[in-house]
């Protein structure tokens, strides 16, 4: 995968988590039923909660920032279908308020002496290297697993995910927050993955959504329906600052994979990891691309677990 998607997929956190616990409902052997049967239910939870976007547009005493978070997204779900060609179905028709400030937690886990994600296997999306959970116990309990057992674990917060066009997602509340150039990527981002989704591809995947969705944003507000100078302006900054991002990571990946090609030992291994990742924090916070502490649970991309980029 290249830095720029790994930076796009670490940084925008609009991983398809949800369809991995979905997907599992399938075919899940006897190891899986507690995770299914707990990501199931949680599933559900959140399509009992869904409200039609319509009925709340008319409702008179509705708060102004939902509302116009709501009319943005029927309009982007309108641009997405006519101007993008992407399928949408019922998605993003209704609205559903969640407990919190993220929907889904995600771990992801890799080997600490290269550059190579642990993976995990399910119908429909193939294989992938991270994994779902809807409640953060189970993510972090399934990393102190991984971590038992020699591998580098982060476990992350995703406030959005799609399930592939299985069921009409809703417009989730955490989602709703983000502001109209955010919540615009990302509605594109997860309608381009219920159009298209390779089983086992991630790369391609996330990089392809992340474009449709950067590229997507910037057209609808510079030259789509009602253009906005000053969201797309800020759409373009976005854009620019997300390829910065990855050609900044892609230095330091080359840089790792340097050091475990000499296959040094453990503690020399750990301590350079340490190193670069110092650097990197700083040289990122020097060139404003994020905000990031060093913390090497994710060896297979990152330096960090924390990036704030605009």
């Amino acid at each position: 995968m290249s830095a720029w998607a790994r930076a796009a997929r670490g940084r925008r956190l609009r991983v398809a988590a949800g369809a991995l616990v979905l997907a599992s409902l399938v075919a899940a052997g006897c190891r899986t039923v507690g995770y299914v049967a707990r990501g199931g239910l949680a599933e559900a939870r959140i399509l009992w909660r869904r409200q039609p976007i319509a009925e709340l547009l008319a409702q008179p005493d509705l708060d102004a920032r939902l509302r116009e978070r709501l009319e943005l997204v029927e309009r982007v779900r309108a641009y997405a279908e006519h101007d993008l060609g992407l399928r949408v179905g019922e998605s993003y028709t209704t609205f559903a308020d969640v407990d919190g400030e993220a929907v889904v937690w995600v771990l992801s886990a890799a080997h600490r002496d290269r550059l190579e994600a642990y993976t995990w296997w399910w119908p429909v999306v193939g294989r992938v290297p991270y994994q779902g959970y809807f409640e953060k116990e189970d993510a972090l309990a399934a990393a102190t697993t991984l971590g038992a057992q020699g591998f580098d674990t982060d476990v992350r917060s995703a406030s959005a995910f799609s399930t592939l066009g299985w069921f009409a997602d809703p417009l989730l509340s955490t989602t709703a927050r983000y502001g109209p150039v955010t919540l615009t990527e990302t509605v594109i981002h997860e309608l381009f993955h219920a159009t298209l989704y390779v089983p086992s591809q991630v790369d391609f995947n996330e990089s392809a959504a992340s474009f449709v969705g950067n590229r997507g944003a910037m057209a609808f507000f510079c030259d789509g329906p009602g253009p906005d100078a000053a969201r797309c302006e800020e759409a373009r900054r976005r854009w620019a600052y997300t390829r910065a991002h990855g050609r900044f990571l892609e230095r330091y990946v080359k840089r790792l994979r340097a050091l475990y090609a000499t296959n040094p030992p453990p503690a020399v291994r750990d301590a350079w990891r340490e190193r670069l990742a110092a650097r990197a924090a700083k040289a990122i916070r020097a060139r404003g691309l994020g905000t990031y502490s060093v913390a090497w649970k994710s060896s297979w991309m990152t330096v960090s677990v924390s990036d704030t980029g605009p």
